[in-house]
């Protein structure tokens, strides 16, 4: 261990293989130490989490001990991030950079579900049906005969979602080593190189649905090394991975794989019917008896959600109480009796073909039998849902563009986090800008189901906030909830941008406070979030070097814009949680039935992390200065703005009527 650790030391030296490899690179004691204690937690086999703030580097921080580790044991090591772009950086920049300074050799591979891959078995069926679809298939087609890669994200051009849909790969619709394909297979071959790497990166999807995976089913080899980076994502993508859903038009397209309506002609049925027109009896059951029952399966499931319809007509999402779920659940048992029943019509199937016909519909057979596989978790989808919500999971429907959605998730992630994930690792390591609350790590631990004895540490920004930025508060604005709070924000909006020449983010909670504050403000030349996609509006900011951007949720975190390009970020409103959001609602119940504070133990830590991800923005290299305002005056009149306050980098802070803070803020730009 020793050797080990003067090993890294002499890397993250000034004069360092890292200094040699990267002429830009500055030694920082906090990566090092972090570094180091990641060592530490691999030796001791046992868990750690970090908060690394802005410009520690904390990818090289863990990147190092990582690959070291896995060279020196033969251990797999999984490394899971939340965005792309993290991961791109990973896989293109920095795994390259460090093998080579180390010396060593490793193999290293990004891993992706099997949804990302084209099936050529599917493609070569959809090949066939020539004039179904409005896109053709034909540079599909091709592009499948050159490409080695064979995800969705390599394909060269445009391809509608139709297609796609038709073409990609699943398991419930893949024979395996019985498909012609499967030495082309592109999953398959991805599949082999990720069983034989030493080093796996993947997403936090993707590690979820590895844990919920069968056996025969798992994308990752075994392992028991694994460092989850932008950890405060986890609890989210844990839940979500864990959440049912009962969604009529995603039922409809299960069951259209089986016998469609609007194009007969491609019936896994229909095809059956023509291989097997000598038997008259199993032509009549195909052609007349599970048509029959399919329309009238249709009927319940149009019962069914028409009833939603009708009592969701105005609200957007809302939750579903007992009393709601008893007016709901007779058609949707119906829906599930009449599931049951054309499952098991279609299951019945096999056995009816002779055996010197199986082999020739087989991928038909396989196409049912993946289907009845679907239908089966819609059934117990429909069980879960009218089971009594006493099972630790909340409910709600939510309207959508096709149609309302019912969901049901579970309250509380960390049970499950705890056994599948964390009790099964020798080590796991959760590192993030934002997982403390006032420099503490509780509200993660317990909500993650993180063992009290890990190792934990925070290692504060190198960057100097203390003379580069500002905070500052108007003590003269109206509360966020005032009927004239918009108008006001966006007049100290247009005076702020005006001080700072540009170079601003405005961030918002919520579309409706964007686009009234947009419409005040129509003389600005902004940009705002939903007018064209994230990245375009992004790269436009950065290239009229004094933009206005007006986001929302998705430009408060993993936006990196370094330089004068942005030297103000304006947070209109504390990002609390709305509290009628079902799952805020029925979390707050859940924590007061324990005897636990809902609002201070889950709401402001929260708000926190998201203020945290919102502040970061401004400051993304050394040089980097600016202000941040914050136009909610209770992050300096209520109890709680303290712990916001203490969770900051330690800045200069003002809190005073707008005519002060402007003056202040001409004389930090030199306006």
């Amino acid at each position: 261990m020793k050797e080990t650790l003067t090993l890294l030391d002499e890397l993250f030296s000034d004069e360092g293989l890292l200094k040699k490899s990267l002429p830009s690179y500055e030694a920082r004691h906090g990566q090092q130490q972090m570094s180091k204690q990641i060592w530490e937690a691999f030796e001791e086999e046992t868990s750690a989490i970090f908060e690394a703030g802005t410009g520690i580097g904390k990818s090289l921080a863990y990147l190092i001990p990582a690959l070291l580790w896995s060279y020196r044991t033969g251990e797999k090591i999984v490394i899971s991030t939340y965005t792309i772009a993290l991961q791109e950086q990973l896989i293109e920049k920095d795994i390259p950079m460090l093998v080579k300074a180390l010396g060593i050799e490793l193999r290293v591979v990004l891993a992706k579900g099997m949804g990302n891959y084209l099936c050529l078995r599917k493609l070569e069926d959809v090949s066939k049906q020539h004039g179904l679809f409005d896109q053709s298939v034909e540079p599909l087609v091709g592009w499948a005969a050159k490409t080695t890669d064979g995800t969705k994200s390599a394909i060269p051009f445009s391809l509608s979602g139709d297609i796609w849909g038709q073409v990609f790969a699943e398991s419930d619709a893949c024979s395996y080593v019985k498909c012609p394909h499967y030495k082309q297979c592109f999953f398959f071959k991805a599949r082999a190189r990720v069983q034989d790497a030493d080093v796996i990166i993947v997403n936090h999807h993707l590690l979820m649905a590895n844990l919920l995976a069968s056996e025969n089913q798992s994308i990752l080899p075994p392992f028991t090394r694994l460092i989850v980076d932008e950890a405060h994502h986890l609890e989210h993508v844990a839940r979500s991975s864990l959440t049912q859903t009962l969604d009529r038009i995603q039922l409809f397209k299960t069951l259209a794989r089986v016998h469609s309506e609007n194009h007969p002609e491609v019936s896994r049925l229909m095809f059956l019917k023509e291989v097997l027109k000598q038997d008259k009896a199993l032509a009549i059951r195909l052609s007349v008896d599970l048509p029959g029952e399919r329309r009238d399966l249709t009927l319940k499931i149009n019962t069914a959600f028409d009833l939603l319809d009708k009592l969701f007509l105005n609200a957007y999402k809302a939750r579903l109480r007992p009393e709601m779920l008893k007016s709901i659940e007779e058609p949707f048992l119906e829906v599930k009796e009449g599931l049951k029943r054309y499952s098991d019509s279609l299951n019945s199937l096999k056995g009816y073909v002779p055996d010197e016909l199986k082999q020739k519909v087989e991928v038909a057979l396989d196409d049912i039998a993946s289907t009845t596989e679907k239908l089966k978790v819609t059934i117990e989808t429909i069980d879960a849902f009218f089971k009594s919500e006493g099972d630790g999971g909340v409910r709600w429907a939510e309207k959508t563009p096709e149609g309302i959605i019912l969901s049901l998730a579970q309250l509380d992630v960390a049970p499950f986090l705890e056994e599948k994930l964390f009790n099964t690792l020798k080590s796991t390591i959760l590192c993030s800008a934002t997982m403390t609350i006032g420099e503490n790590f509780e509200h993660v631990k317990t909500n993650l189901g993180l063992k009290e004895d890990v190792l934990e540490a925070v290692y504060h920004s190198p960057f100097d906030f203390k003379t580069r930025t500002r905070l500052l508060g108007f003590s003269d604005l109206p509360a966020p909830n005032a009927f004239n709070f918009i108008k006001e924000a966006a007049e100290v909006i247009r005076e702020a941008i005006k001080i700072s020449g540009g170079g601003a983010f405005v961030l918002f909670t919520s579309y409706d406070m964007l686009n009234k504050c947009a419409q005040e403000l129509l003389d600005l030349p902004y940009l705002k979030q939903g007018d064209r996609p994230r990245h375009q509006l992004l790269e436009e900011f950065k290239n009229r070097k004094n933009g206005i951007l007006f986001g929302t949720d998705s430009f408060w975190e993993g936006v990196d814009v370094a330089g004068e390009a942005l030297r103000l970020v304006i947070i209109v409103k504390l990002p609390f949680p709305v509290p009628s959001e079902p799952l805020i609602e029925a979390r707050a119940e859940y924590l007061k039935k324990q005897g636990r504070d809902p609002f201070n133990e889950d709401s402001v830590p929260q708000a926190v992390m998201k203020f945290k991800q919102g502040f970061g923005r401004l400051m993304r290299r050394k040089e980097d200065r600016g202000c941040i305002l914050c136009l909610d005056e209770r992050l300096f009149n209520r109890s709680y703005g303290k712990t916001f306050l203490k969770s900051l980098p330690e800045c200069v802070t003002s809190f005073q009527p707008r005519k002060t803070i402007f003056e202040e803020m001409k004389r930090f730009y030199g306006a």
